[in-house]
């Protein structure tokens, strides 16, 4: 099976094409996307890329889309009028690209799908902050990113827990995916023994160490957000050993749970 990435859209550059952004909002009905989509391919109105969030806890979704099209005459306000006839439509806002670029200024603040605010930040710019801190007091640094790993992992999962605390050793597993779904790497647990508050995880293509080469563990936060992780499921706290690691030439990463 192909890789399939999620994209979250941030900005479209076509020096080349005027390209709209369109912000809208969308009954929570069947056969509404359908007929917006529908609106839109009879016009010759291509959708680039975009979301479709609140389904899960609102009567209407927010729906966003980046969009190109063959009718050079068209213009914002045209396009907002033709997008409000649909009768599952509301709240339609548009903007065109400024010299080809077109940033997502109209979605605002991005959110998980139960609601919470989130932050999206590059793999690499968080690198750089990483490596500021290990740099400032060798040793020392490694450990106080271990340190907010963990307050960060066990503040989140305790809060999770409280939604719903997993049964079995599949329902473990499901729920550690949210890594997988969030982008910090593609995680698999290998074994979990709750009477003794034991774990061990694999992650591959984890963010702090996929593509280094520095010969020793590199993934402080994640052990760190994993022990705290863990700690919330197995109500004590336990702490995260990273035993192989990419950036040493290990295929994937492991970290080893324990008290």
């Amino acid at each position: 099976m192909a890789e399939r990435s999620k994209d979250v859209m941030v900005y479209s550059f076509d020096p080349k094409q005027k390209h709209f952004l369109v912000s809208l909002h969308l009954e929570n009905k069947p056969g509404a996307l359908g007929n917006l989509a529908n609106l839109l391919a009879i016009r010759g109105i291509n959708i680039l890329e975009g979301f479709f969030g609140g389904m899960s806890y609102g009567e209407k979704a927010t729906v966003s889309f980046f969009l190109e099209s063959t009718n050079q005459q068209m213009d914002e306000g045209w396009l907002k009028d033709f997008l409000a006839t649909s009768v599952f439509v509301s709240d339609v806002e548009v903007k065109s690209s400024v010299e080809g670029f077109l940033t997502d200024s109209l979605n605002f603040p991005i959110t998980w799908n139960n609601g919470d605010r989130a932050v999206l930040m590059r793999v690499e710019g968080l690198r750089v902050m990483l490596d500021a801190v290990k740099a400032s007091n060798p040793g020392v640094g490694e450990e106080a990113i271990y340190q907010q790993g963990f307050s960060y992992g066990r503040f989140a999962w305790e809060n999770l827990m409280g939604v719903h605390y997993p049964k079995t050793r599949e329902g473990l597993a499901e729920m550690l995916k949210i890594y997988v779904a969030t982008g910090w790497g593609k995680i698999e647990l290998l074994d979990v023994n709750q009477s003794h508050n034991r774990a061990r995880v694999r992650m591959d293509e984890a963010f702090e160490s996929t593509g280094l080469n520095t010969g020793k563990a590199e993934c402080y936060f994640i052990a760190g957000h994993l022990a705290g992780a863990l700690s919330g499921y197995f109500k004590t706290e336990v702490k995260a050993v990273e035993t192989k690691c990419q950036s040493r030439g290990d295929s994937h990463c492991e970290f080893q749970i324990s008290p």
